[in-house]
Parts: C-alpha cells; sequence; structure tokens
C-alpha cells in the first residue's frame, strides 16, 4: 500500500507539476548525508517521516455492506492513519531549490483529494477517498534542527505532506441478502428521485435499512470510476465502480446530502428519500 502511495504521488508530481523525470529525479529515499552525496541532477525527496493514527476523524461502530456474492456483512469502519512525507528540493543552486520546491507546494496543494485517476495499484480499491494536506503548521515535525542533525546532512527548507490512508477491518456475516433496488443513471447536476408508493408503510420493528444507489458518469456521459460517494455526516464514503455504480444505506427516510469527489473536484446534492425502497437519479 505504501509503495502504491509512493507511484501516485510520483504521477501527481510529474503529470500535474511538470515535472520531467527526464530533468528531475523524484526520491523516496532517506535524505542522509550518504544520500545527498550521490546526487547528479536536481532531485525532489519525499522521505516518508511519520505513520499515526488519525484519531480525530475516527468513527465507532459498524456498517452494513454488500459483497460481490451478494452476503450482507457487518463491517467496522476503516481505521485511517496519517502518513506524513517531508519533502525537500536538492539542487546545486539555492536559486533553482526554492523554485523546485515552490513547484512541488503549487502542485500538491491543488488536490485536497488524490485524483481517482492517478491512484496506483492497490490505493485504486481504497474504501473511502484519499484526503491530503500540506505545511499545516502542526506539523509532527517539531524539530528541524534535530531531525537534520540525526541524518549528519545540512539543515533544509522543507514541506511536510499528509496523506490519510484507510484500513478495512475483519467483517461479520448479518444475514442472508437483501433485496436491492434497481440502479438509474447518475449525471453531474441537479437532483430527483421516485420511491416505490405502493409499499405500506412499515412499523419501528419492522422497518429495514434504506438502500439507494446510481451511475456516476464524467461530462461526456461516460461511466467515472473511482469517485467518492458519501452522505455528509452518515459514515465512510464508498467508491464507484469500474461501471461507475454505487450504492449507499441510510437507517431511516429524510433530507440528506449527496457528497460526490472526483479528480480533486466535489459537488454536493441535495435528495429527499421518502420511502424505504429509493432509486436516485442526478441529471
Amino acid at each position: 500500500m505504501i509503495s502504491d502511495l509512493d507511484d501516485t504521488i510520483r504521477q501527481v508530481l510529474v503529470r500535474e507539476g511538470g515535472i520531467a523525470p527526464s530533468q528531475i529525479d523524484i526520491s523516496f529515499d532517506t535524505p542522509n548525508r550518504e544520500w545527498s552525496a550521490g546526487i547528479s541532477r536536481p532531485t525532489i525527496n519525499c522521505y516518508l517521516f511519520d505513520i499515526r493514527e488519525n484519531l480525530k476523524l475516527k468513527q465507532q461502530g459498524q456498517q452494513l455492506a454488500r459483497q460481490d456474492d451478494d452476503r450482507i456483512v457487518r463491517r467496522s469502519t476503516p481505521l485511517l492513519y496519517d502518513l506524513t512525507y517531508l519533502v525537500t528540493a536538492w539542487t546545486r543552486a539555492v536559486e533553482d531549490e526554492h523554485r523546485l520546491l515552490w513547484r512541488v507546494l503549487q502542485t500538491l496543494v491543488r488536490f485536497t483529494v488524490l485524483p481517482a485517476g492517478m491512484l496506483q495499484g492497490a490505493l485504486r480499491e481504497h474504501p473511502v477517498a484519499i484526503h491530503t494536506s500540506v505545511a499545516r503548521p502542526d506539523s509532527v515535525l517539531k524539530s528541524p534542527g534535530e531531525f537534520w542533525t540525526a541524518l549528519e546532512n545540512q539543515l533544509k527548507p522543507s514541506l511536510s505532506y499528509t496523506v490519510i490512508l484507510a484500513t478495512e477491518r475483519e467483517t461479520i456475516p448479518a444475514g442472508p441478502p437483501l433485496a436491492m433496488p434497481p440502479v438509474v443513471a447518475v449525471g453531474t447536476t441537479g437532483a430527483s428521485g421516485t420511491g416505490a408508493t405502493d409499499q405500506p408503510a412499515a412499523s419501528d420493528d419492522e422497518r429495514q435499512p434504506i438502500w439507494f444507489g446510481g451511475t456516476i458518469r464524467d461530462g461526456a456521459g461516460a461511466p467515472l470510476a473511482g469517485a467518492s460517494i458519501a452522505i455528509d455526516g452518515h459514515g465512510a464514503a464508498v467508491r464507484s465502480d469500474a461501471a461507475g455504480r454505487f450504492r449507499l444505506q441510510i437507517d431511516q427516510p429524510g433530507r440528506y446530502t449527496l457528497v460526490v469527489q472526483a479528480d480533486g473536484r466535489s459537488r454536493r446534492h441535495e435528495i429527499d428519500i421518502s420511502f424505504p425502497r429509493f432509486d436516485v437519479t442526478l441529471e
């Protein structure tokens, strides 16, 4: 997973930051004196400095999820971890070092969520959107001088770049498969929905979870895979599959805000779910 994150960061810097691999190296090695002595051309170093659980975003409880074999399981909410990189630029001239470091900052700050199209390896199946932050004042690196002294290297200006990754916990069978409503197309603006009006109201004891779903499409109308979809304030996000489809679950009817994120952009859609079986269409 970490190596896939390294490859993803490399993709962001190359494709969005204009970093030409033929001219500038991107390294994830420890930036100690021995390493820096072997540099032969401008280099961006992204050193994984710290890994720790994110307690601010930690959620308790369990969620119901449908597996590929139609079994319904209970899954504890994912554990979230902050992976913090120390990003530095290495050139012969100080002016070039500052220009390169500023270009890296301008690139990373554009993406508070890693674009789905650039995710590498196992990150393509990541259960939630991958959020990031850069150059935060509460960085885990409190004493830069001590850090560089430990590496026996010169003090360098650096950026702290934090990526939040999730890891799934074990699943528990939750009973027989549940009937799912049909999926309808989902676009990018507006919202409408239809409910099964011929169904009698269920009592509190008989009420079952409400599932709804749809298909996320790009501006050309093609299914959009890897988009993040969540109900604001109600659990973790899910990702659209290879066909752009997604499913979400809520406890009871009501008015909700659907949050869709893809390629670094985010949209919010107000939906009103009034019946136990519900299809949502975003046009």
